[in-house]
């Protein structure tokens, strides 16, 4: 009975399908063989039943319930009679003809698809082909003196077609079988995994409804609470996001580790091997505190490698966690070497734990083996082995049983061709914009592009601030300083906060430029005449490296130094250290507590700007600069900067309104508050 659903189940999907085509094309191919190539034998009644018994299979969700428990057997039936039995019967009584020994072997072939278990096929054509030959014959004289027109060279090519079809088929479905059992224990891997930090989302979740008031209990509007309280919440949510990210990396990873297409180079950069492997064994889930004390790490060494540092750390903790586990004393060691030659990088991870016989060693980097380790899914070393391969790289294994076992992972140079084959075919995914109008730059741009393979557009810089946002979908925007006025600029950077892109700024060391270049945003700089010389190693550098953006690079205008700016801050703290800084960069520096003195000040001094505290006692900086900016003075047109914790819009408003020239969010950082200074003076 078993058998009979799992035959069933396995051809349900297409059983709509067959039945109507059954259905349909017993009755049509009676006219067929009727009267467009007119056979010697037909049987319309025949026809008929297996037409209806076919019916059967294509209306069966239809059926009453009670008759459904019987569809398997229903199946199998009717599989029975309307093919083996109905076109063996068909080519005996039309004396095995060429049409209807063709139509036997068609019908093996479906047999074959629709009934998939060996056995049961077996009885169906043994018992359908004996039952359709006496039908056919029946018991007389002929079958005894050998009367019965049997073509005996068809015998062999219809045993062939059945045994090759079960056996063809009896392999497939194996195979599925087996890609049943790896996807479910896959999928025992992927729940055991997750297990940890689902536990740990949901301690999470319990210490934030701990934290939280009843609304159940208290039935008041709002709520105060403690300032420990938030402190906790926001320490829980930041925990919470950090579970969230292993969790889904360590899916990622899990896919990964069964599919090399998964091993995505997009991400890929060029990583210092010293700082990923300390990062590696910094961040590693000890199980102790003492299992630290059996590593050491020795840099012979250090070198950079092409690739993805969260790869390398899965990598590394693989080969860990194995050596950890198989550790068998405490003389237990795992020594972590890092070298180089003329030819390659390596990293050898050696331990001196049980070892690993010499016939299993070949087959420790096949998916899914495993040996001798408890809830072990045999994904680890064939994880390895793939990032190596994604890298360039190998990686191999020695032991010793009861010795030593040495890992050997082997990195490419970086100007390998191994790499720069990795790095062409990410280029050739990668797009790059420039703006700016420089025909010297574009057609060195235009060069580059043509031997990397990415995607190259040039455009001005009006027709940059015709786009709209989400046009800025690049990889690596270069901005021509010197195509572009400062306010162009601006127009521009405001454009460019939500893309995605490597923002580079190319600028030319014998001229100078504006500092008003949007903190809120990572920039790069590049000298012309470097991108000129060696655009493919320029953009190779943007593309790959681990640079930080430095904009300090940019000639800047020279501050104007010796002029006097007004600091009015009710915080002396706040007013002396700033006073500090603007000093070192030779302004002269003139103080105020509030908007009373402030004015003093003006009344009695020559001040070029002020930095205007909007919250101060008595009269604030609002008020104050109302004053000055009414006042039939020489200060009355002043540079005025606000400077503000509060960036609602109500308060930017009043800033405007008032008369003020600028503003600064405190708290602001040097370059950004000099920078704004040196716009107004």
């Amino acid at each position: 009975m078993d058998v009979v659903k799992k035959i069933y189940q396995y051809a349900e999907p297409n059983l709509s399908l067959v039945g109507w085509m059954g259905f349909l094309g017993f009755p049509a191919y009676y006219f067929v063989w009727s009267y467009a190539y007119p056979q010697p034998y037909e049987n319309a009644a025949l026809r008929v039943v297996c037409a209806v018994l076919l019916l059967g299979l294509a209306v069966r969700h239809r059926l009453p319930a009670a008759l459904k428990h019987f569809l398997p057997h229903y199946y199998i039936i009717t599989i029975t009679f309307c093919l083996p039995f109905f076109f063996s019967f068909m080519m005996f009584m039309n004396g095995w003809s060429t049409v209807w020994a063709m139509s036997f072997m068609a019908s093996i072939f479906l047999h074959i698809l629709l009934v998939h278990e060996t056995r049961i096929m077996l009885i169906q054509a043994v018992g359908s082909l004996s039952l359709s030959f006496l039908f056919a014959y029946g018991f007389n004289d002929r079958l005894l003196d050998g009367g019965v027109p049997i073509v005996w060279p068809y015998i062999p090519i219809f045993l062939f077609t059945y045994i090759f079809g079960n056996l063809f088929y009896f392999r497939n479905q194996v195979e599925h079988e087996s890609k049943v059992s790896i996807a479910k224990s896959f999928g025992a891997g992927i729940a055991h995994e997750m297990r940890n930090p689902l536990s740990a989302l949901q301690t999470s979740v319990d210490v934030l409804s701990a934290s939280l008031p009843s609304t159940k209990s208290d039935q008041e509007e709002a709520y105060e609470l403690t300032r420990h309280d938030i402190e906790r919440m926001n320490e829980v949510l930041s925990s919470a996001d950090e579970v969230i990210r292993n969790g889904n990396e360590t899916i990622d990873l899990l896919l990964t580790s069964i599919d090399e297409n998964r091993v995505s180079h997009s991400t890929f950069k060029t990583h210092s091997i010293e700082q990923v492997v300390r990062d590696s064994l910094e961040t590693y889930a000890y199980k102790g505190d003492k299992a630290t004390k059996y590593i050491t790490l020795n840099v012979g060494a250090d070198f950079e490698y092409f690739g993805s540092d969260t790869l390398l750390k899965y990598a590394l903790y693989n080969l860990l966690k194995n050596a950890l586990y198989y550790r068998n004393s405490e003389e237990f060691r795992i020594t972590i070497t890092l070298d180089s030659d003329d030819t390659k990088n390596y990293l050898y991870f050696e331990d001196n734990g049980v070892g690993i016989e010499e016939d299993k060693l070949e087959h420790i980097f096949k998916d899914f083996y495993t040996s001798g380790k408890a809830s072990s899914y045999g994904l680890g070393l064939p994880f390895c082995q793939r990032v190596m391969h994604a890298f360039g790289g190998e990686i191999e294994c020695e032991s010793v049983l009861g010795e030593w076992t040495h890992f050997s992972l082997m990195f490419p140079k970086a100007h390998s061709p191994q790499v720069t084959a990795i790095k062409q075919e990410i280029m050739r995914s990668r797009s790059i914009l420039y703006i700016g109008s420089e025909p010297t730059i574009q057609r060195r741009l235009t060069e580059a592009v043509f031997y990397t393979g990415c995607e190259f557009t040039g455009e001005t810089f009006a027709q940059s601030l015709e786009k709209e946002e989400y046009e800025f979908e690049y990889d690596l925007i270069l901005i021509d300083l010197d195509s572009c006025s400062e306010s162009d600029y601006l127009k521009l950077e405001s454009k460019l906060h939500f893309t995605e892109a490597k923002l580079v700024v190319l600028y030319n060391r014998t001229r100078y430029y504006h500092n008003r270049f949007s903190r809120f945003l990572s920039i790069y700089a590049v000298e012309k005449s470097k991108l000129v010389g060696k655009a493919i190693n320029v953009i190779s550098e943007m593309m790959f490296g681990q640079e930080e953006a430095d904009r300090s690079m940019i000639p800047s205008k020279p501050q104007i130094m010796g002029k006097t700016i007004l600091i009015a801050d009710d915080n002396e703290s706040m007013r002396q250290l700033t006073s500090i800084l603007l000093n070192k960069q030779g302004y002269q520096v003139s103080h105020a507590s509030d908007g009373h003195e402030v004015l003093d000040v003006l009344s009695k001094e020559s001040v070029d700007l002020i930095l205007m505290d909007i919250e101060m006692p008595q009269l604030n900086g609002f008020e104050a600069t109302e004053v000055i900016r009414h006042s039939r003075t020489d200060y009355s047109s002043i540079p005025i900067v606000g400077h503000t914790g509060d960036n609602s819009q109500e308060t930017l408003k009043r800033i405007r309104e008032v008369g003020m020239n600028d503003y600064l969010i405190k708290p602001v950082d040097k370059t950004h508050l000099l920078d704004k200074l040196s716009q107004h003076l």
